[in-house]
């Protein structure tokens, strides 16, 4: 469910005893109820509307009159709560385990009753009788819907090779549930890997040390290659395989492979990150290096000092993504070049620039051009520069809030800003929230803007019928 959904269908809901506000809640609902609901699917997957479909038009009616219509719909629902609070009831005991503790004890020992039960819910086979988990059909039928009711079943039934196959095949982690001999089963482990590669730390050494078994597990979850054996994390098709699935795998491989050339640039390119975990020779290798940061620039972070003070390979990497440039050495971060270079890439990387070119109206431009947020960075006389301004809010309308307090008052910028942007009508002047003209703009670009008006203007009508559209 949706934020907008669920805070509809709260609002709905406690409406509903409130006066006044009960009777324009449900003008809504019926008006959705005859126009909107018939472009819905008759099954509407969204809950909001689900609740719509089902709320009675006699009910909403009703609520139209304030204070009685909330008197007749209270006393309605009291009447009808112990109605169903009987469904709710039978609802969750057909869904809930913990009703089996509470249910009569001939329900609980009846073979039929627990065989229709876990095949409609996650309950495990606890509370039942000893017969019953001896029973090999119902543990069997509890597995096949929540494998972790391997664990209540007894012994005889654990070491029965059906049941632990059904529940690794429905989640691997369950292997840790099995005894000791069925860990140890291949076929089993196979099974498990397939559902889930962590299972493999559940693996005896020598299934850790089978080639296919390890293979699998890290196609399906690469950070299972901390569990595979020494000899096996030194293969490179299998770490490829992990590192290709997750990046991060790179600090479970050999030192051989985290010195490895194509590994290495193949944990780069799913997860920078994995960077970190390469060789000290391979983070301080130029060449390496300055092809890396062409595809990931934010490899820079793990590049030796060395070469995060080369002017051209940190060039390579701001352009490739300018937040970059945090990482690159105090002399380059004071490099009119490369701060160009990572604020025209990426506005917001002019906060790790050197603070003198918060002054530079070119280097400036470049950022708000990219993102007009980027404003908060320049100094307060570029903040007060009309065309820094300006190109800072036609990106972003909202980034007038760091703007000066001249140019929130100045009615051209302002306008351009609500066109961009009609919640940017918050941060302008108070003369300019009262300005008409403004006000239209910002409503016209987004209702919501309204709110952020004059008293005055939020009562004109054009304005509030504008802003319901």
């Amino acid at each position: 469910m949706n934020s907008l959904s669920r805070v509809c269908l709260f609002i709905d809901h406690k409406a509903d005893y409130v006066p006044i506000f009960s009777t324009v809640t449900n003008l809504i609902d019926i008006f959705q109820k005859t126009i909107i609901l018939l472009f819905k699917q008759k099954e509407t997957k969204d809950p909001y509307y689900a609740h719509l479909n089902q709320k009675s038009f006699r009910r909403c009616v009703v609520l139209l009159i304030p204070v009685l219509g909330n008197i007749l719909v209270g006393i309605w629902d009291v009447a009808h709560k112990k109605e169903v609070d009987k469904k709710i009831g039978h609802t969750a005991a057909q869904k809930n385990n913990k009703a089996f503790k509470k249910a009569d004890s001939h329900f609980s020992n009846g073979r039929e009753s627990v065989l229709t039960t876990v095949q409609q819910s996650d309950l495990t086979l606890q509370p039942t009788t000893k017969q019953l988990r001896r029973d090999r059909e119902a543990p069997l039928a509890a597995v096949q819907i929540n494998s972790l009711t391997l664990q209540p079943t007894t012994k005889e039934f654990q070491r029965d090779r059906k049941a632990p196959l059904v529940a690794v095949q429905k989640d691997g982690l369950t292997l840790r549930s099995a005894l000791q001999g069925l860990q140890s089963d291949r076929e089993a482990l196979l099974a498990a890997v397939q559902k889930n590669g962590l299972a493999l730390q559940f693996a005896p050494a020598e299934l850790q040390n089978d080639r296919e078994i390890v293979l699998t597990a890290v196609q399906k979850n690469g950070l299972a290659l901390q569990y595979a054996s020494q000899e096996l994390s030194n293969d490179k098709e299998i770490v490829l395989a992990a590192v290709q699935h997750s990046g991060l795998a790179l600090q479970h491989a050999s030192l051989k492979l985290q010195n490895d050339r194509e590994v290495v640039l193949a944990a780069i390119q799913q997860d920078d990150l994995g960077f970190q975990y390469a060789s000290p020779e391979l983070r301080d290798n130029r060449e390496f290096v300055l092809a890396a940061v062409q595809h990931k620039g934010l490899v820079l972070q793990y590049a030796s000092q060395e070469l995060q003070n080369d002017k051209e390979v940190v060039l390579a990497a701001v352009r490739q993504f300018g937040w970059a440039l945090q990482y690159a050495s105090p002399e380059l971060r004071n490099s009119r070049k490369v701060v160009f270079a990572a604020v025209r890439q990426f506005g917001w990387a002019l906060q790790y620039a050197n603070q003198e070119f918060r002054h530079d109206k070119k280097i400036i431009l470049a950022a708000v051009q990219q993102n007009g947020w980027a404003l908060q960075y320049a100094s307060q006389k570029l903040q007060n520069d009309r065309e820094v301004v300006v190109a800072a809010v036609q990106c972003n309308g909202r980034a007038l809030q760091h703007a000066s307090l001249g140019l929130r008052n100045n009615r051209e910028v302002v306008i351009i800003a609500v066109q961009q942007d009609g919640l940017a009508l918050e941060y302008a002047s108070q003369k300019l929230q009262n300005d008409r003209k403004v006000v239209l703009e910002a409503v016209k670009q987004d209702g919501w803007a309204l709110q952020y008006a004059s008293e005055k203007l939020q009562k004109d009508e054009e304005l509030l019928e504008l802003s319901s559209k």
